[in-house]
Formats: structure tokens, sequence, C-alpha cells
């Protein structure tokens, strides 16, 4: 038996025992960085602790890749229960078993130092998994593990994930491949070059293949919201008493507008806000409607969609940050019904909330928002088109930050809609 397989089958007894796994973390300092750190990454790189004791080189290689010519390609995670068995293994000289005990817990103790090394770099190119990333809070061992894939898969940026397991042990790899999970195991000609060109390859079939799925989910609902909105449209008066407040804020209750920019929690919500947006645009050119160049229309109109875009974004942030446990916090959805609402929101939720989405010393709005005055100009509405700038402005920059977790597709769109509300402004100005 090689070293490679007793380290494996040293793990695996191990594991299969609960020997040497702590009940919790204290002594294993976990990344403070965000996995999804101000980016969506193309793969993601799920490592086993036998391949991380057994192949270290390997992987510090893979990493040093990330930074030429596979720069973002894919991200290395160190699943939590890796951490647990790594803590665990820096002390096996005490267990009974195999010959190689004392080198096994010198290398246990070599793969805390590279993970420690890499978890506190300013843009982290491995990274822990985080407490809320996971789907089944009761797995073990290397179900574990193995949630760890599938959270990754399935949940990460919205799902539709690229993950590659790197293990040498055969039966998790076996439950990867049963849930359509990449797996590689070492082999004595493999090299980083080698595994990245790979998972570049595989990539490239993965997004062709998710590109065909998204046309074809956003050419069916497109078409039934687009029959909708047809409907909608030609119950439309266009008259101004159909302006008034609603719940705390100036509201349009007009179902144009209503229904123009119905936010519903899917990849495609987005795109079709940007669709609507346009026709609507093409809609009042042809209709002349002049009350839509005034500036209290225009204020209403466009405090009506942020309100709607921002509530949907924070709620989005909270529940991709916290998960399960949103019930622990200060959150409560259906306590959210305005700007106002959303201000106090971000402001007691802080920076250890939105900390995945804005850098402190960059765009910070819980910081601005925490000025009274300043909350007050950006949650009420004004018919001072300098305010109405700011306003736009700050909101525009706030939901920037939290559509970088989600896809292109999405961000794209709410370009779509930030330039929209200038192309207003510009209108009446």
């Amino acid at each position: 038996m090689n070293e490679q397989d007793e380290i494996s089958n040293y793990v695996l007894n191990m594991r299969n025992n609960d020997v040497f796994i702590p009940s919790d973390m204290s002594n294993f300092q976990q990344s403070n960085t965000p996995v999804n750190s101000n980016k969506v990454y193309s793969a993601y790189l799920i490592v086993d602790t036998n391949f991380l004791l057994s192949n270290l080189s390997l992987l510090d290689d893979l990493e040093k890749l990330l930074h030429g010519k596979y720069a973002g390609v894919y991200q290395i995670i160190i699943p939590k229960q890796v951490v647990h068995e790594l803590d665990g293994l820096k002390d096996s000289g005490k267990s009974v078993g195999i010959s190689s005990h004392h080198s096994i817990s010198r290398l246990a103790r070599k793969a805390i130092d590279w993970c420690y090394s890499h978890f506190h770099e300013l843009e982290p190119t491995v990274t822990g998994q985080r407490l809320h990333e996971r789907i089944d809070r009761d797995a073990s061992k290397d179900n574990s593990i193995l949630d760890c894939c599938l959270y990754f898969q399935n949940v990460e940026n919205g799902g539709g994930n690229m993950v590659v397991l790197l293990s040498n042990d055969k039966n998790l790899c076996v439950k990867a491949l049963v849930n359509n999970i990449l797996t590689i195991s070492f082999r004595p000609e493999m090299t980083a070059d080698l595994i990245a060109s790979n998972i570049l390859s595989e990539l490239q079939q993965h997004r062709a293949f998710q590109l065909e799925q998204n046309v074809n989910n956003y050419s069916n609902n497109y078409q039934q919201e687009f029959n909708n909105y047809n409907n909608i449209q030609e119950q439309n008066n266009y008259n101004q008493n159909n302006y008034n407040n609603n719940n705390g804020f100036n509201n349009v209750q007009n179902n144009h507008y209503d229904n123009s920019f119905q936010m519903e929690d899917n990849e495609n919500a987005m795109d079709l806000e940007m669709d609507l947006n346009n026709e609507n645009k093409t809609t009042q050119t042809q209709q002349q409607t002049p009350r839509l160049n005034d500036i209290k229309s225009v204020s209403l109109e466009i405090n009506h969609q942020v309100t709607k875009l921002v509530l949907e974004a924070i709620n989005y942030a909270v529940v991709s940050i916290y998960g399960d446990d949103v019930g622990l916090i200060d959150y409560d959805e259906n306590r959210m019904h305005n700007l106002d609402d959303a201000a106090k929101c971000i402001v007691r939720l802080g920076f250890s909330t939105f900390a995945d989405f804005f850098d402190r010393r960059g765009f910070n709005p819980m910081k601005v928002l925490e000025n009274r005055k300043q909350r007050d100009d950006l949650v009420f509405l004004s018919n001072n088109i300098h305010d109405l700038k700011d306003f736009v402005t700050f909101w525009s920059d706030f939901l920037d930050g939290i559509y970088k977790k989600r896809d292109l597709k999405q961000q794209n769109a709410l370009k779509q809609i930030c330039k929209w509300w200038d192309t207003r402004i510009n209108e009446i100005e």
C-alpha cells in the first residue's frame, strides 16, 4: 500500500469512527471573507481531507494558476467537515493504527497553515465553507462534504453552478457522481495545468447547456408575461388622478405601473422589467402623454420602482446570507413596506450582514443611512431635481452592490433600469 492509499484509508477510518473530530472549531481560525466575495465564480472545487493531505503541492499549484491564465475560472472551497478533521489530525500522534501517524500530524499542520494563509488574503482564491452554506444541517462525515458540494451546485448565486469534488475516497466520489457532481482523484500523471484545462473545457460545455436552458425558460416565461402586459395595457387610462399615497410612501396606483414593474423571485424578473420598460417607453411616446414629463410624476414613478427593487434586494441578501437562520435575526419581510422601512433595516442589520456586498472603503450605504437627515432625503419624495438625482444615484449604487451576486443577465437588466431612470430625469430637465 502506497502512502497516498494509506493516508486515504486512515482518514476514512477516522471519519467513520468519529476519531479526532472536535465538537467545535475553536482551535482553527476560519476565513473571515465571504466565499462569494463580490464575485460570481465560474466553478467551485470542493476539497476532501485526503486530497488536501496527500496532494497539497498540487492544490497549491492550482491556486497559483488563479493568479494567471485561469484567473476567475474556479474557486477552491474547504468544507467545514474537512476543517474539523484537520484540527483533529494535527494531534494524531496519540492515535493507534498506522505507522505514518506522525507524518499525518505533520501533513495536517501543513495543510492548516496553507488554508490559514489563503483565508486571510484580501481577494481569497481559497475559502472555507461558512455555517449557513449548507442544505442539510444534520449531514455528517462524508455526507457533510457531499452537502457542501450540493450547496455550491444548487444554491450559491442562485444555483446552476459547476462543482468539482477533489477526493481520493471512491465511495464519496460515487455519491458525488450520482448527484451530477464531477470528481477528480489523484493520478501520478496529473498536473495542475492539466486539471485546470479540463475544468475550463467542462465549464464551457456547462455554460452552453445552462444558456440553452435559460433561453428556453425565458422565452416561455416572457411570452406569458408579455401577453398579460398587453391585456393590462388595454385597460390603462393615463389619468393623473390615479396617483395617491399608499403604505407610508407615495405610490403609483395606475395598473400599468404596478404590473410593468412586478418583481418575482426568479432569474427572469429583472429582464422582464427591462423589456416592459422599453414597451412602456414606446407606448408613452406614441400616445404623447404630457403628464409623464413633470417632476412630480417622474419622481413618483421612479420611487415606486426603486421601492420594489430595494425591498426585493434586501430580502435576497438576507436570505442568501442567513438561509434558515433568518428567524434568529431582527428581520421580518412582512414588516417591510417602503423605503423608510428598508433604510432602517439596512442600518439595523449593519455591515455584519451586508459585508458580502459592500466594501467599507468604498460605497457604504449603512454609514450614509445612519445620518437621520441623509436618510430622510433618500427615502421621502422631493420635487427638487437635484434631490431626485441624489436619490437615484444612491439607490442605484445600493442595488448594484446586491446584484453583483446575481447572474450576469440580471446585472445587465438592472443597468438598463438604472439607465431608464436617468433618461426620465433628463427628460424633465
